[in-house]
């Protein structure tokens, strides 16, 4: 056989197994809603949220049937949708229906301390990876709490690793108030979980209520970081010991439309990543 004839054989081969790759479902909610690989734009692991290409109006729906992340067939782990209105939390991964973040995008939570995180399944990561659809967000790298009298000193760093040039919300940009609408705060614990302190910091919405503002973000380039402060009054004091330290970084989230997720070759960063630490205040 000709040489070129066999490399363009095995070419066509290789191009054909990849694209029946890339056509399996990966996705599925019930047995009505099927997304292959070639409908997901991203996932995010700092997150868990799934970016899809396109606006899926299902989304906006109030959904209660079960969903599962596939590979060649294969359960790699499924979990439920629970409605926004319900009381009750589901022991595994669970989805809140409707989306809160649009119709193109779906947030995957855990609210119990399962470890391993399911959600982290080394299959899931491999197979993202193949698809080339794994991205990994930020993370809060470093902090530290300093008291002086009645004024609490929060430093903490952001850095990106995501592959992505990312916009995140800049607490120097919307200011302190602006930015606790955002996220709950400090809160420390002693170590049988009494609630020690909280954000004492008044939140303020913005107006309209559902609106953004590029001027609240700050561009963080793939690999970089940024340090912040929030400075907090103490209305009671906080002996020195050991604590439990919890905070909540936000991002944005059904504020953003999808033609509004990128702002020049940078992606809106949405979703929250929660910095939970065993620290000694001083």
């Amino acid at each position: 056989m000709n040489k070129f004839l066999l490399i363009a054989i095995v070419v066509i081969l290789i191009l054909t197994s990849c694209e029946k790759s890339d056509n399996e479902v990966f996705f599925k909610i019930g047995s009505e809603y099927k997304y292959d690989f070639n409908d997901i734009e991203l996932y995010d692991t700092s997150t868990h949220i799934i970016y899809f290409k396109d606006v899926h109006p299902e989304f906006e729906e109030i959904l209660t049937q079960s969903f599962v992340f596939l590979e060649n067939d294969e359960t790699i782990y499924q979990g439920s949708f629970v409605p926004g209105y319900s009381s009750s939390i589901p022991a595994g991964p669970f989805i809140m229906s409707p989306s809160m973040y649009g119709d193109y995008v779906l947030k995957i939570d855990s609210w119990h301390s399962d470890k391993p995180d399911v959600r982290n399944d080394p299959r899931m990561i491999s197979v993202l990876n193949q698809h080339g659809l794994l991205h990994s967000g930020l993370a809060i790298s470093s902090s530290s709490i300093q008291i002086n009298g009645t004024q609490l000193t929060f430093r903490f760093t952001i850095t990106n690793y995501d592959q992505s040039d990312l916009m995140i919300i800049d607490p120097d940009k919307t200011g302190p108030n602006l930015f606790h609408y955002f996220t709950n705060g400090l809160y420390i614990y002693d170590l049988a979980h009494n609630e020690i302190f909280s954000s004492t910091i008044q939140h303020k919405a913005p107006v309209p209520w559902n609106s953004w503002k590029t001027d609240w973000l700050s561009e963080l380039k793939s690999g970089d970081s940024k340090q912040f402060t929030i400075i907090y009054t103490i209305n009671k004091a906080i002996k020195p010991g050991e604590y439990d330290t919890t905070f909540e970084f936000p991002g944005l989230a059904y504020q953003v439309t999808k033609d509004q997720l990128y702002q020049g070759n940078c992606r809106v960063w949405l979703g929250d990543i929660h910095h939970n630490l065993r620290r000694t205040v001083q």
